[in-house]
């Protein structure tokens, strides 16, 4: 298990990361999931119990918090991340979690979190096997980037785009159909370190897995 000043080492490498632009969406309460529509899929079922052995989300951002929420219902086991702090939610259960074995561990947050969990993950023999990026505009639009893994969960930049304002529904789907495949290829460090260039008061939301690759 990460020791901590193994885990301070890392937060310091995280602090030093470019501050994400603009204002964090208002934190808002849990949204309820609408009815099923041609952009907001139908419930999950129990599909996430069995993908994830822990999700994250980000508190400060809707989107992040629309995503928990229906994995949430679908059985996950979801924890918030308090202003995007990783901290507690590493020593209460991701670490203990990846001590015992491979466990994948999925999320939607703002990049420094990622950053800071993938270098937990390399010396646990895990990796960052799925990463997405979503930059939400001040009028809501959102753009979506797919760098890695997108194939092992079936998804598209383009489906997101037709998701509209359901997109992290629909990111949520994708995200309880990953199964670990263990004769994938390996990957190797992703770009998660690397920080965008976002319009006035875009925000930027990273979707992801790390699990054994």
């Amino acid at each position: 298990m990460t020791s901590r000043r193994e885990f301070l080492e890392a937060a310091a490498l995280t602090a030093a990361l470019p501050a994400i632009a603009g204002t964090p969406l208002a934190h808002a309460a849990i949204p309820t999931v609408p009815a099923a529509s041609a952009s907001n899929p139908a419930p999950l079922g129990a599909a996430a119990r069995h993908a994830f052995h822990h999700v994250l989300f980000d508190a400060r951002y809707s989107q992040a918090m629309s995503a928990a929420t229906r994995l949430d219902r679908a059985g996950a086991s979801v924890h918030a991340l308090s202003d995007g702090d990783i901290t507690q939610v590493w020593l209460d259960h991701i670490g203990p979690a990846w001590q015992r074995g491979p466990a994948v561990v999925a999320g939607v947050t703002a990049r420094p979190a990622l950053f800071c969990l993938e270098q937990f993950a390399l010396s646990s023999g895990l990796r960052v096997v799925f990463h997405a990026e979503h930059v939400v505009h001040a009028n809501g639009r959102t753009e979506h980037s797919l760098l890695r893994g997108a194939d092992r969960i079936g998804l598209t930049a383009a489906d997101l785009t037709r998701a509209g304002q359901q997109w992290s529904a629909r990111i949520a789907d994708a995200l309880a159909t990953y199964r670990s495949q263990v004769d994938a290829p390996r990957f190797g460090r992703s770009d998660a370190a690397l920080e965008p260039a976002l319009p006035p008061e875009a925000q930027l939301l990273t979707s992801w897995i790390i699990a054994a690759a």
